[in-house]
C-alpha cells in the first residue's frame, strides 16, 4: 500500500464529509494512517485507516444506557443479543457487543455494556456514493438495534437528550 493511496483517501474522505456539512475531528493514533470522528446525523462514528491497510473502517460504538440496564434480566439481554445477531445478519452488518473489563477506564460515561457495528470500504470500491450508502446503513443499523433494545424491554423510545460530541455515543 503506497502512502500516496492512504494520503488520496484521507483527504477524499475528509471533504466528502466537509461537503456534507459534518464537522470531521482528527484523531492521532500510531497504528493508523488517518482516525477522524464524526457525527452523523444522530450518532457520532469513527472512521479509521489503519496502517499498511487497503479500506477504512467505519463503526459506531453505543453504550446501553443506565435505564435499559435496569430491565435488562440476563434472559432479556440475550434475547436482546439474538434479535440484534439476525437483523444485523440480515443486512450484512458487522455487529458485535461490548463488555466493561475489570480495570477498565471508566472516563465520564457509566461503564456498560454496548454494542459496536461497522462496515468497510476498500480502495477499489471507494467512491463518494459507496461512503454515503455505508453511512446511511450504519445510522440505520444502529437506530434499529436500539429499538430492538426498547423493544425487548418494553421502554417506549423517546427524543434522546442533546448530548456533546463524544465518541462512543450514548443514548436514552
Amino acid at each position: 500500500m503506497s502512502d500516496n493511496a492512504a494520503e488520496m483517501s484521507k483527504r477524499a474522505v475528509k471533504d466528502w464529509f466537509s461537503n456534507e456539512g459534518i464537522k470531521v475531528e482528527s484523531i492521532s493514533n500510531p497504528r493508523a494512517n488517518y482516525l477522524f470522528k464524526v457525527k452523523f446525523q444522530r450518532f457520532v462514528f469513527t472512521v479509521v485507516r489503519p496502517n499498511d491497510q487497503n479500506y477504512i473502517q467505519i463503526e459506531s460504538q453505543v453504550l446501553i444506557s443506565p435505564q435499559h440496564l435496569k430491565l435488562l434480566t440476563a434472559e432479556k439481554m440475550r434475547q436482546f443479543q439474538m434479535e440484534a445477531l439476525k437483523f444485523a445478519f440480515s443486512i450484512g452488518a458487522n455487529l458485535g457487543f461490548m463488555q466493561p473489563q475489570p480495570g477498565q477506564q471508566r472516563g465520564q460515561k457509566p461503564p456498560g455494556p454496548g454494542f459496536v457495528i461497522s462496515d468497510r470500504i476498500y480502495d477499489d470500491g471507494f467512491s463518494e456514493h459507496r461512503l454515503w450508502k455505508v453511512m446511511r446503513s450504519l445510522h440505520s443499523a444502529v437506530d434499529m438495534v436500539i429499538a430492538i433494545l426498547n423493544d425487548v424491554t418494553g421502554t417506549t423510545p423517546g427524543k434522546p437528550d442533546a448530548q456533546p460530541d463524544t465518541a462512543p455515543a450514548y443514548y436514552t
